[in-house]
């Protein structure tokens, strides 16, 4: 067999080339084109803790995850809401924050995040307040409004999951306009005592913001009981 003639070479080196450039050409393309938005499930209820249904939204360039919420508290007014919406990835953080204080004051909140289309269908919820078991640990407890900080005279129950002591001082934006400046001492979740430890200094939903000014939490103790004595 003899050697291919020139003619084929110089076509076959032409074809490679075109198929390098062609090649490079879909790469640039690639890298051009925007990205498709994010879709996530929606919907938002704050007349009690039950789903009334999901419906789909676009999310905005800048909000890259899907959150699903549900969220307790009256730090300001009662507040109930269940939220499946899109978020930026700087304000989803997966957790479970509880904290309770004096003078029957708490905030409980669960919430999810994820980043791929329509991933947020997660069912939330919470349980009733007043079925919520103490877990045998005890922390001091305080609440006070404003920023001076309270001073603890007794201790209350933790419950559930809230194995640590917490001294707060933060604030309770709902709607991001309206506030209130807060300071207390009470039990909370890791989750919670983590908020600042991780860097935040915040967690938030797209329509309610707790803000960290200071935390300090410690392990809480168990709650001793006395024997009772005889008469």
């Amino acid at each position: 067999m003899g050697l291919p003639e020139k003619g084929w070479l110089e076509k076959d080196s032409l074809l490679v080339r075109m198929l390098k450039a062609l090649l490079s050409a879909c790469l640039l393309l690639a890298l051009l084109s925007p990205a498709l938005p994010l879709k996530c499930r929606f919907n938002f209820n704050k007349a009690g803790l039950t789903y009334n249904g999901y419906a789909k939204t676009t999310c905005e360039s800048f909000q890259d995850s899907c959150e699903a919420s549900v969220l307790h508290t009256n730090i300001n007014k009662r507040e109930v809401q269940i939220e499946n919406t899109c978020l930026s990835s700087r304000y989803c953080f997966s957790g479970d924050y509880s904290f309770t204080a004096a003078d029957g004051k708490f905030f409980e909140m669960k919430m999810q995040c994820c980043n791929t289309d329509l991933c947020n269908n997660e069912t939330l919820s919470l349980p009733d307040r007043n079925m919520l078991a103490e877990n045998g640990l005890q922390c001091p407890s305080c609440f006070s409004k404003g920023e001076k900080k309270c001073k603890s005279e007794k201790t209350i129950n933790c419950l559930e999951n809230e194995t640590q002591c917490v001294d707060f001082k933060g604030a309770l934006f709902q709607g991001f306009i309206q506030h209130r400046r807060f300071t207390f001492q009470g039990c909370a979740t890791t989750n919670f005592c983590a908020i600042q430890k991780n860097g935040r200094g915040f967690i938030a939903t797209k329509r309610i913001l707790l803000l960290v000014y200071k935390e300090s939490c410690y392990n809480a103790s168990r709650i001793s009981h006395q024997p009772e004595q005889e008469g």
